[in-house]
This record gives structure tokens, sequence and C-alpha cells, in this order.
């Protein structure tokens, strides 16, 4: 174990040590990838300016109209 991993022991983690250790390969896969998950940075979301806030609503875009163009559906979703 490298120096850094062995300083598991200086976090809130260290009482976990020992569950850590027995659990499977996959076990440990699905709680580092949730620490993994948990120290990404949320994505920033775009500010609509009060101008296209207004224009909601305005629109009568089908579902359909929407599941045939990708670039619609994108934008649809925000």
């Amino acid at each position: 174990m490298t120096t850094l991993a062995q300083r598991i022991k200086e976090t809130p983690m260290a009482p976990y040590m020992a569950l850590l250790r027995g659990m499977t390969r996959e076990q440990k896969q699905i709680v580092v990838t949730f620490i993994t998950e948990s120290m990404e940075e949320p994505a920033v979301k775009r500010q609509v300016p009060a101008e296209f806030k207004k224009l909601r609503g305005m629109v009568n875009i089908t579902d359909e109209e929407i599941a045939q163009d990708e670039h619609l559906a994108h934008i649809m979703e925000r």
C-alpha cells in the first residue's frame, strides 16, 4: 500500500478499514466509483437570458419533432 493510501488512517474513513479489507473486489470497485464520482465538479448551468425565458411556452413542438431532431431534443432538455 502506498504512503498516500496509508494516510486513510488520518481520515474519517479510518474506522471502516477492516470493513474495506473484507469486501470483494467488485464491492471495492463500487465504493471507488462512488468516491470518484463524488469528487467531480458539478456542471455549471448556463444562464438563460430573461429575453429567452419570456419566449418559453410560445412555441408548440410535438414529441415527434423532438424525436426526429437530436439538436432540438438537446435544446428542449434545458
